[in-house]
């Protein structure tokens, strides 16, 4: 039987059932996926240093003997491989931590090639060398295959050795590599000087140069970026030819009271979103945009002006929120409004009578223009908006993508607008959110003060204790945060209901309220409702306090195990405080030393803007853990990277554009491998909605 890419990995010459079941861990189940299986690293083996070569401090591999080995058991669970290895220039100790299974092998006269480190032993005065990798060369033909070369390494998992991965993957590519297909125009490979894709392939395993690696690794970033966006912007050209939605009118009937009404006017950069809004809601085709603006920029009148023009059209209007707290807090700001001009105002949450949410959901299908704030209630089965006419998600990245499907498909195609305050990086943007149009409010109200931020300390505490009792004192009202609710045994954290009951001895003169998610609807109401007033003038809470809360005289915050929290969480829950126009400090709390954590507080402290926190969010935590690459539609791209390569995601994007322009049903036969290469890789995509 031929082989083909989709063929299973047995097809292999030298693979097993048993070496079979152990590259499956490794995601390796086809000769397509041993193909695109790429190295971690690379080890240059071209001019290997002797022993007596050796340096304090080097990370370098040598070729060596076996003179003599022993085991010693230090403790259970965990042991130390000790072995004399020689060449022909002297002799070393060769260390290895938990890696008794190969005590059979390491044999004396084996000749070997390790990897590891240089370590002075201050015990014998002499030098050691820490193994990370082993080879064991069992023939002339191995020494001469695996020396004077550069050689792929690659991630191995139990019962896979690297010899073994490094036949495998030769044998896929004697097999399968003519089997490749091009899937990028000829026309394009000569316009952006890239390699074949075969030609990439074979020198990203065994690479011939630098230069030639370097090569084929931007040929195959480029190919995956480049099909992702043509995904991308042909979904988002398909939905504005082919998704329709009654186009909505503005008339200020309702826009302009509720202008009038703020007491202040909009921003240069609140006003130019709006337009571009408006210009979308007036068209057939059906909105499909991000609105993305900082903590405090505004966001929320955008939205409310937004949902008032489908109102003025006779449609109804809805917007979901992420938690009961924000969704109480839109519904109450919006009822104040509403009433006034007699338009029915609706809210929809889980935790409801049973009385209220019959009487709420009424209300909702009887097709009169209304607006409706709701939780994930809004997408349950029985709710339907045959009236729709706009679609608002608050803090969008907290839902799923198929749950914002599912309220889009309940309108019959409204306009929608997502809305987020997580400022994501540029690279984020033209891949999870590709398909969306964007908006930005780039500018925050006149008067918002950059909030001061200092991370300390333990120690210290007392020191921020007494700078929050001149505040009170001030008769400013303040929030402390705490990672978790109830005190965990397995984690050292202070929780907080501990930090509340600490709290209320430390402060007693003033009164201290407690926030937290696992609290009931109704107590959790009545807390914020004494915190607006200043009712409670120090409010310990979790993070239920992080979006959508807002109370003007809040001046200060103490985020206690800031190391803890993400940092778009920390400049969502910064962004609580200074809302009033005074001077804000936002102090972070943290006695961790370990160097991600101080890199990522000192980012806290050097800026307020959000854009650049997220790029370093996406820097040290990844593109998967910033969103979530469910939340977000994120693909799970194989070589490429999100921060390095941006410069290549631009250009993929744009030629993905002017291509698209040109042929954008890739009916063109120089595009033809093109279309085909996106019909037969469905796998780079996640479900059939990005967002």
């Amino acid at each position: 039987m031929s082989i083909r890419l989709e063929s299973d990995i047995q097809s292999l010459r030298g693979v097993g059932s048993k070496l079979s079941k152990s590259l499956n861990r490794l995601n390796l189940y086809t000769v397509k996926d041993c193909l695109y299986f790429f190295p971690r690293e690379y080890d240059d083996r071209r001019h290997l240093p002797l022993i007596k070569e050796l340096n304090t401090g080097d990370i370098t591999s040598i070729v060596a003997s076996v003179v003599s080995v022993q085991e010693k058991k230090i403790r259970k669970g965990l042991s130390i491989l000790e072995a004399v290895l020689q060449d022909s220039s002297g002799r070393i100790m060769a260390t290895w931590f938990n890696q008794s299974f190969l005590l059979p092998v390491l044999q004396p006269g084996v000749k070997l090639i390790i990897k590891g480190k240089v370590e002075s032993n201050l015990f014998y005065q002499t030098s050691k060398f820490q193994v990370l990798n082993t080879e064991i060369l069992k023939s002339q033909k191995e020494i001469n295959e695996n020396l004077g070369v550069v050689m792929p390494v690659y991630a191995l998992t139990a019962g896979v050795y690297q010899s073994q991965m490094r036949q495998v993957i030769k044998q896929s590519i004697a097999d399968g590599l003519s089997l490749v297909k091009e899937g990028i125009p000829d026309y394009l490979l000569v316009k952006l000087n890239l390699m074949p894709v075969r030609t990439a392939l074979y020198q990203l395993h065994f690479p011939q140069s630098v230069d030639d690696y370097k090569r084929a690794r931007s040929r195959l970033v480029f190919e995956e970026f480049f099909l992702y966006q043509c995904r991308l912007e042909r979904q988002r050209l398909s939905h504005k030819k082919n998704v329709y939605s009654t186009p909505l009118a503005y008339t200020g009937s309702y826009v302009q009271p509720y202008l009038d009404s703020l007491g202040y006017e909009l921003t240069q950069a609140q006003k130019r979103v709006i337009e571009e809004i408006m210009a979308d809601l007036s068209k057939e085709s059906s909105m499909n945009r991000l609105l993305q603006g900082d903590v405090g920029a505004g966001k929320t009148n955008v939205a409310m002006i937004c949902m008032l023009i489908a109102l003025e059209s006779d449609k109804s209007a809805v917007l979901m929120a992420p938690t009961e707290i924000l969704a109480t807090q839109h519904y109450i700001k919006a009822k104040k409004f509403l009433e006034s001009m007699q338009i029915p105002c609706i809210l929809l949450k889980s935790k409801m009578k049973k009385s209220d949410k019959e009487l709420a959901m009424q209300t909702i299908q009887n097709n009169r223009a209304t607006f409706i704030v709701g939780t994930h209630a809004l997408i349950q089965e029985q709710v339907s908006f045959n009236n729709c006419g706009i679609v608002v998600i608050d803090e969008q990245h907290r839902f799923g993508v198929m749950q914002r499907a599912l309220l889009q498909k309940k309108g019959n195609s409204p306009h929608c607008l997502f809305m987020t305050a997580t400022p994501i990086p540029r690279s984020f943007m033209l891949t999870a959110y590709g398909d969306l149009d964007k908006s930005i409010i780039d500018e925050l109200p006149p008067g918002r003060k950059p909030v001061k931020t200092e991370t300390v300390t333990e120690e210290f505490l007392g020191q921020v204790y007494m700078a929050c009792v001149r505040r009170l004192l001030n008769k400013e009202q303040l929030y402390v945060v705490y990672p978790l609710v109830e005190e965990s045994e397995k984690l050292d954290l202070k929780s907080a209901i501990e930090g509340f009951e600490t709290l209320c001895r430390v402060f007693s003169e003033f009164k201290v309220g407690l926030l937290h998610g696992k609290m009931h609807t109704k107590d959790k109401q009545e807390i914020m409702d004494a915190f607006k007033v200043g009712e409670i003038d120090i409010l310990v809470s979790t993070t239920v306090i992080e979006v959508g809360v807002d109370v003007p005289n809040a001046s200060m915050m103490i985020v206690q195990h800031a190391d803890r929290f993400g940092l778009s969480q920390l400049h969502q829950l910064r962004g609580r405080v200074g809302r009033g126009g005074q001077q804000a400090i936002c102090y972070l709390i943290s006695d961790n030393k370990g160097e991600v954590a101080k890199q990522r507080l000192k980012a806290m402290t050097d800026t307020t803007d959000g854009f650049k926190i997220a790029e370093i969010d996406l820097m040290i935590r990844g593109p998967g853990d910033v969103l979530g690459t469910k939340q977000s539609g994120l693909p799970n791209f194989n070589i490429s990277d999100l921060i390095k390569d941006e410069k290549i995601l631009i250009l993929a994007r744009k030629i993905a554009s002017e291509l698209l322009k040109e042929d954008p049903d890739l009916q063109f036969e120089k595009n033809s491998c093109l279309a085909r290469q996106l019909s037969e890789n469905k796998e780079l995509y996640i479900g059939e909605y990005l967002n």
